[in-house]
């Protein structure tokens, strides 16, 4: 078991305290040996190189950080469904549910040869070619949401099921794996949270940025990574080229990286960027790199339950989280023990402490200099220090650095 993970699942938490699952309250672990794209731009998942380092092991369980319908009744994230528009339904009896996954992105992917990916490759059909990504979740969004192959099951038509997206242009498929097709706010909404970006209208973003394919294809929207307006005229049928990645502050993220670009205003089959193909609207349908390792016919990739390769993990290694964080004590209610759990972005001084319903320090649990890193710390109340602890309600406090968080609590005699 990766020792990042909390055993309890995300959904149980949301249940037994009422808790949304947000941007805010989501599990972020990213290994600082990972590449710079996955550091600046993911929440919501966990990274980390492979032992051979040829590997990202990005791990997401395809849970929606925002409110939608598709969540079941009694869920705080879960809204009532309203109709978008002429043809709008609700897919009947599907919910988002948490399924752990991992794709094993190779760091340094190789193009496969002599590919041509033309119209007669991207037709929106399944199996009519030989490097199609396969049926189902083939990559991760920012806020670790599924992404599929943007073909449908037949005989549907894929432009079809747009009619039962929820507001962030996302459905569940086979009742449970949610998932995008195509753009979304949801990344987008990544990119504000961290400071990036002031618009997560879609189109309209200062950057456009959606996620990763499990083969290293990176999907981005109407802009490039430092939010200049794309060249379309060397773009192949799904809207892919290569050139180096550089973010808005000149720093180069991959280089000769292939994308694509999903920039539209409808869903239409004119050609209306001009790059001479029927119009790409949905997440690529032709896997421009090979996946080694992934023991299938044409290395293509796909989502997968365990990684190619373990995680690397030296001794001393620590996945640094990208923010501070103070999360819900577990088991609450409890007695005699409860944990608290805790994220450190950056090294340095560490109080956490726990205080009663008057203000009076009970206890303190830490005190000092940390190291930035995923902690974890138990406290036992049966007669802390010689003094006795009464049932009750208590508050435990953490600070930081410029971060400060309170919760509360109940210890049952």
């Amino acid at each position: 078991m990766k020792k990042h993970i909390i055993i309890i699942g995300s959904i149980l938490l949301n249940v037994l305290f009422g808790q949304a699952y947000t941007l805010e309250s989501c599990e972020t672990n990213i290994s600082g040996n990972t590449p710079e794209f996955f550091q600046k731009y993911f929440q919501c998942v966990d990274a980390s190189l492979s032992e051979s380092g040829n590997y990202i092991n990005l791990y997401f369980n395809g849970l929606a950080p925002y409110e939608s319908w598709y969540y079941p009744n009694g869920d705080p994230n879960h809204i009532d469904w309203y109709s978008q528009g002429q043809g709008s339904f609700l897919i009947p009896n599907a919910y988002i549910t948490e399924v752990n996954y991992v794709v094993s992105i190779p760091v340094n992917p190789e193009a496969r040869p002599n590919l041509s990916i033309d119209g007669d490759a991207v037709d929106g059909e399944v199996g009519t070619s030989n490097f199609e990504y396969p049926m189902g979740s083939v990559g991760s969004a920012l806020n670790g949401v599924n992404m599929f192959n943007p073909c449908a099951s037949p005989p549907d038509v894929i432009e079809d099921e747009a009619a039962s997206f929820d507001l962030y242009n996302g459905h569940p498929a086979g009742g449970e794996l949610y998932h995008y097709h195509t753009t979304s706010p949801g990344p987008l909404e990544v990119l504000q949270h961290k400071g990036l970006i002031q618009t997560t209208t879609v189109g309209s973003g200062e950057i456009e940025v959606y996620g990763i394919m499990c083969d290293g294809v990176v999907v981005l929207g109407c802009t490039e990574l430092d939010g200049s307006t794309p060249n379309s005229s060397d773009w192949d049928a799904q809207n892919g080229h290569v050139h180096d990645m550089v973010d808005e502050e000149g720093t180069t993220m991959f280089t000769n990286r292939y994308h694509t670009h999903i920039c539209y205003d409808d869903i239409t089959e004119d050609d209306t960027d001009g790059n001479g193909f029927q119009e790409h609207e949905f997440t690529p349908e032709i896997s421009y790199y090979k996946t080694p390792g992934m023991g299938q016919s044409f290395e293509r990739c796909n989502s997968m339950t365990s990684p190619i390769e373990n995680d690397m993990l030296a001794l001393d290694d620590e996945f640094i989280p990208i923010e501070f964080s103070l999360y819900q004590n577990y088991p609450n209610p409890f007695n005699p023990t409860t944990n608290i759990d805790f994220d450190l972005s950056q090294n340095g001084q560490v109080e956490l402490a726990i205080f009663d319903l008057m203000g009076k320090r009970i206890r303190t649990l830490v005190y000092g200099y940390e190291k930035a890193g995923y902690k974890s710390i138990t406290w036992d109340a049966t007669n802390d220090f010689g003094q006795s602890v009464s049932a009750g309600m208590y508050f435990y406090r953490i600070s930081a650095g410029d971060f400060h968080s309170v919760k509360k609590m109940v210890l049952l005699k």
